[in-house]
């Protein structure tokens, strides 16, 4: 995987390419020659035009089933606390 840069639109390309190979590649943004970037703090800033696309883990169905599943908890253990606090300042 390799990083690269454009300095003249600002923006930032992902390529799953090694990054030797990435050399020639041109911008999508404005169609200047791509920079190689040697260390990531170089992106800071920069609009990504090409993000790096999710793994396979990440895509899964029963992955949206699971954060509603955290965010139920959540909201339950969240309106628990608030009636234990209700109950507690009633005489």
């Amino acid at each position: 995987m390799s990083h690269s840069k454009c300095l003249r639109c600002r923006s930032r390309v992902w390529r799953d390419v090694p990054a030797a190979e990435s050399a020639g590649f041109l911008c999508p943004g404005c169609g200047s020659e791509l920079e190689p970037v040697t260390d990531l703090s170089e992106l800071i800033g920069l609009r990504a035009l090409r993000v790096r696309p999710r793994s396979p883990l990440r895509q899964s169905a029963d992955h949206s089933e699971r954060i509603s599943q955290q965010i139920r908890q959540t909201i339950a253990a969240h309106d628990a606390e608030r009636q234990r606090r209700i109950d507690a300042l009633r005489p």
